[in-house]
């Protein structure tokens, strides 16, 4: 007989979707950071992230009217229909982040705009809604704290209990700070890990700067700058294996691509966690590629 799910059990069933991981709790925390203006983010740790996960951010905070279903799912401040989908400017905007790790975790959140007189603290319960609240000595910005994580899912707690799985998640949190600081010039990030911090970046005035503070000035110096929008990493590793395969041993290539594209021309509501999308325009943005990496590797060599 077919039986309506319960709430909490969609919901459960849901967010365990969009969160699988502490590198993509992280990943959500960051974007909304970022979306909220953030030029400072603090990624604190605990037992790699599964018993706390902590992102605190210097950005525009929660307005207090937003507050009651800051973590409610569905509920969102980027967009009221599907066609704004075609001019978005976020990272968010399915308003399912929050709700999604409140399901998994237990979730506390501090907040604070330019406007309130002084940032609270807010616990949740997991559908997401606010069970209490206290003041906090916080600044502007937000925390969003995350404890406990997959506490009610223990199949997944126990594929992370391994410590070869906590320090491969650990590399995972790293790795993609790293890509936001790259992207992001202006960002300054920390990571910490027990309390020690294994990362960090800066402050800096371009993408050059950027990528020669994560990778270092040795990695800078044998790269090529050029000039254009586009990516595929298939042709690159096709490129990169022929033209390089005799005169190199490296294994692989540092590639830095800032792909700029009109909204419009990309479907990112592919995936629960973003890591794929739709380009429109795909066969324009790989001649493009194909372009540049003929005027820095020469033609590719047909094939026999």
């Amino acid at each position: 007989t077919m039986k309506q799910l319960s709430a909490e059990t969609i919901r459960l069933l849901s967010g365990s979707q969009v969160i699988t991981s502490v590198a993509s709790v992280v990943k959500e925390l960051i974007e909304n950071s970022l979306d909220a203006d953030a030029t400072n983010i603090d990624v604190k740790l605990e037992d790699y992230g599964f018993n706390k996960i902590e992102v605190r951010d210097n950005g525009n905070g929660i307005k207090a009217t937003d507050v009651p279903v800051m973590a409610v799912k569905h509920y969102t401040s980027k967009i009221s229909c599907s066609e704004d989908l075609e001019s978005l400017t976020t990272y968010g905007f399915r308003g399912e982040a929050l709700g999604s790790i409140c399901c998994i975790s237990e979730v506390l959140i501090t907040t604070k705009t330019v406007d309130d007189d002084f940032s609270i603290q807010y616990a949740l319960d997991t559908s997401g809604h606010i069970t209490s609240k206290k003041p906090s000595h916080l600044g502007q910005g937000t925390t969003v704290t995350v404890l406990k994580l997959f506490q009610n899912l223990p199949v997944r707690k126990q594929f992370y209990s391994t410590n070869k799985k906590c320090k491969e998640e650990l590399k995972k949190v790293q790795d993609l700070l790293i890509a936001y600081g790259i992207i992001k010039p202006d960002l300054r990030i920390t990571l910490t890990h027990n309390k020690a911090v294994i990362w960090q970046k800066t402050r800096v005035s371009d993408h050059k700067m950027a990528c020669m503070s994560v990778l270092g000035t040795a990695v800078m110096g044998s790269m090529v700058p050029f000039q254009h929008c586009s990516e595929d990493p298939e042709l690159i590793r096709q490129y990169y294996s022929v033209v390089t395969q005799k005169d190199s041993t490296r294994l692989y290539p540092v590639f830095f691509l800032n792909i700029t594209v009109p909204a419009s021309a990309v479907d990112v509501n592919l995936t629960p966690d973003k890591s794929q999308v739709l380009l429109h325009y795909k066969e324009s943005v790989l001649l493009a590629v194909e372009n540049v990496l003929k005027s820095l590797y020469g033609p590719l060599p047909a094939a026999v």
